[in-house]
């Protein structure tokens, strides 16, 4: 029995002694596993920040994804962020119309759901998952409804379908979905960022034909609509801009800025900025740069335009302002603020001549300088600048059937605490919850209109009314110590590297808001133009209204 026991109380102990073994080691292996594991994620998520194209940025953001177990987030179509069964039945529903040729089927599936947001697919959480992109059921239902559009623009006419329904269906659909419009907005050297923004979007064809620009946005805005789309590789490569109206400024800019201040009151000089515009726009007007790219140039201008009888829109494009030349229009979006000194608007009059363009108003007071319309008879300049109907991208949407934005922000005192569209920025999150909670002191402050004028336009930020995407450069101490320096080839490609890695991580969301937009535009062209006799709608009105 004494010998049972100790046999017994032997095997325990080696059992014992086994699963001991078999823990430490089955531990070791698991922390090398994940020693392992960190170490690739880390790689990649290096090879991720370094990247130099977009596809090598998303091969980097596939393989991390599935370092990180994300792929399998993004295969699994369920989450109670979106309608994924909506979209799963309208998916299979388009393509079984089209497998059976239902025309009228497929016409009608599309016209009812032809929503950005459709699902709430939009919801900005499912981007924020993943690297590499979405979940699969949502890029694959963009895909198959561009795909529908496709099949149904290149069918051959029948009376089921005759050219003049197709292209009405085109435009109807395109109408209820809306548009997008690019917001450049900011900022000093910082916004030749805005030159990588529309590269990387060019180059993924994601590029509204609507660009919207403020300040020093203005002045990108305005380079990039000048230019089709043949000529604009070599705009956005940065080697075809134009500096040499900054040539001799690179060295004593401080003490020279100083000198300014006490000779003229202005600490920038306009002169040279006007030089640089126009060297690169030339006299072009805005009717006259969209008759060339068919691209919608808008220019916002600021409150401190002046003050008098006439008005100036607060919004510059070929609809408000046709004969409006540009490069005045840009160079006074930047005089704002008192850095610069104020600019005159120049147009061209019905002779083709340059004038001021205070001048082809009426009811001009002899030395008065006009304001924007959207200040005149505003005893509260503060709450009507906060009121988002006032907003002059209010009007944009208006003018062009927008509701969709994407904003490049790079204003030097906005920027750093702008959470960007997506989460994988490096920069830290106290300093986002610090400036988001700044702005919405100040905004408070503001809707109460305690607000100074100064101080509002330089830290509140413009009113963009409908769905956003914000997209921010990742700045480091060192770009600050640029602030003030003049642009050269070397900045230029730097900020315009730095701007393109700022839209790659976004690239998925916007194929999502916008693929279908896209489409639908190249689609409606492509029909309206094989069609001699096609018209829209408000074309077919027009000619009825001029018959009568």
């Amino acid at each position: 029995m004494t010998s049972f026991i100790l046999i017994t109380l032997i095997a325990d102990f080696y059992r014992f002694l086994l699963g001991l073994i078999v823990s430490i080691f089955t531990r070791i292996r698991s922390w090398r596993t994940r020693l392992s594991r960190q170490k690739t994620v880390r790689e990649l998520q290096t090879l991720l920040s370094s990247a130099n194209t977009f596809e090598e940025w998303q091969e980097a953001a596939e393989r991390l994804d599935i370092a990180q177990g994300k792929d399998v987030w993004r295969k699994n179509p369920v989450s109670k962020r979106y309608d994924y069964r909506m979209i799963r039945e309208r998916l299979e529903a388009l393509e079984k119309a089209r497998s059976e040729g239902d025309v009228l089927g497929m016409v009608n599936l599309l016209r009812s759901g032809m929503l950005r947001n459709l699902g709430n697919m939009c919801h900005r959480n499912l981007y924020s998952q993943s690297y590499a992109g979405t979940k699969l059921l949502i890029e694959d239902y963009i895909r198959t409804v561009t795909a529908s559009l496709l099949y149904i623009a290149e069918l051959p006419p029948s009376p089921i379908l005759p050219p003049q329904t197709k292209l009405d269906i085109l435009h109807d659909t395109r109408s209820s979905f809306g548009r997008t419009s690019l917001i450049l907005q900011g900022g000093a050297i910082f916004g030749l960022y805005h030159i990588g923004v529309v590269k990387a979007l060019f180059l993924r064809n994601l590029l509204p034909r609507i660009i919207t620009g403020t300040g020093v946005g203005a002045l990108i805005a305005a380079l990039v609509c000048i230019h089709t789309d043949a000529e604009l590789p070599g705009f956005l490569c940065g080697e075809g801009i134009d500096l040499t109206a900054f040539a001799g400024k690179e060295k004593g800019g401080v003490k020279r800025k100083f000198q300014r201040i006490l000779r003229t009151g202005y600490l920038l000089d306009i002169g040279v900025i006007e030089r640089c515009v126009r060297a690169n726009v030339g006299d072009l007007t805005f009717e006259e740069a969209y008759q060339r790219t068919k691209r919608v140039l808008n220019i916002t201008l600021g409150e401190q335009n002046g003050a008098g009888g006439a008005e100036i829109p607060g919004l510059l494009n070929h609809i408000t302002t046709p004969n409006v030349l540009i490069y005045t229009a840009a160079c006074a979006s930047n005089a704002t603020g008192g850095l610069y000194k104020a600019v005159e608007l120049l147009c061209k009059d019905h002779n083709g001549e340059v004038v001021p363009y205070t001048s082809t108003l009426p009811h001009v007071r002899p030395g008065s300088t006009p304001v924007p319309s959207h200040t005149k008879n505003n005893s509260t300049p503060s709450r009507k600048h906060s009121d988002p109907r006032s907003s002059p991208h209010a009007r944009v949407a208006e003018l062009f059937n927008v509701n969709h934005f994407i904003i490049s922000q790079a204003r030097p005192y906005i920027a750093p605490f702008i959470s960007p569209a997506h989460t994988h920025s490096t920069s830290s999150s106290f300093y986002k919850l610090l400036g988001l909670e700044i702005r919405h002191r100040l905004q408070q402050i503001d809707t109460l209109g305690l607000l100074p004028t100064g101080i509002r336009k330089f830290l509140i930020d413009e009113v963009v009314p409908g769905s956003t995407i914000t997209v921010v450069p990742d700045l480091g101490w060192s770009d600050f110590e640029m602030l003030m320096e003049n642009p050269n080839v070397e900045r230029v490609g730097y900020w315009v590297t730095k701007g393109e890695r700022s839209v790659w991580p976004v690239v998925g969301e916007v194929e999502v808001r916008c693929g279908v937009e896209y489409c639908l535009e190249r689609l409606w062209e492509e029909v309206r133009s094989r069609q001699p006799g096609g018209m829209s709608p408000e074309e077919r009105r027009r000619r009825r209204e001029k018959e009568n």
